[in-house]
């Protein structure tokens, strides 16, 4: 499918060059409007990862682009099983080789594995703020460790919110955690809102049933 609209596109474009071409437009006008068209495609694919709140159209994004590994782990968090989810985290973990990301979803996977001891080793391992923060504050969020929960390292502003929504959850304060969990949410944009909706509903499935 993704060849099909790949297809299209360029011929798209090879009809537009051989119309303007025709029309006896300039050649600097027409590589200008060509520029436009990239310009303006980038900026969607940059509005739709980071910026927009129109999470149906994250949705889309992640489901057209499951293949990629990092969407897979989306996808996987949205739609799948929770082994389903750490079976996609796997393939990040051996896929890329930059520490941070590495080290980042090896945390992830130990969270989720409930393996504190192997998420504390990750965690000191990432080497990337505010990342390296937001892991050692959530662990201490799980440990009931509230001084140590906040930082001023955790700079992206949904940071702080969602590792007081860990906090309520791990002492089962119901209220709090959807309040957190809602703000957390509110100042997230892009695949990281997505991200968080759905990992913050499995979280409060697990403390309904507790």
């Amino acid at each position: 499918m993704k060849i099909v609209k790949l297809t299209f596109f360029y011929l798209a474009i090879i009809l537009l060059a051989l119309t303007l071409s025709l029309a006896g437009v300039r050649l600097s006008i027409s590589l200008g409007i060509f520029a436009l068209i990239a310009v303006g495609m980038i900026y969607r694919h940059i509005h739709i990862l980071y910026r927009t709140n129109n999470m149906e159209q994250v949705d889309k994004w992640v489901k057209n682009h499951r293949k990629e590994p990092i969407f897979a782990a989306l996808y996987a968090s949205a739609y799948g099983t929770k082994e389903e989810q750490i079976q996609a985290i796997d393939v990040i973990i051996h896929h890329y080789k930059q520490p941070a990301i590495k080290y980042n979803y090896l945390f992830i996977k130990a969270i989720m594995e409930e393996n504190l001891g192997a998420a504390k080793v990750a965690a000191r391992q990432i080497d990337k703020e505010p990342l390296t923060s937001y892991a050692l504050c959530y662990i201490a969020a799980l440990e009931g460790r509230a001084a140590d929960m906040r930082s001023d390292k955790l700079t992206q502003p949904w940071m702080q919110p969602a590792i007081e929504a860990v906090y309520a959850c791990t002492i089962k304060d119901q209220a709090n955690f959807r309040q957190f969990a809602d703000a957390s949410i509110q100042q997230a944009r892009g695949i990281q809102k997505y991200g968080l909706i759905h990992n913050f509903k499995q979280m409060e499935d697990e403390l309904v049933k507790a």
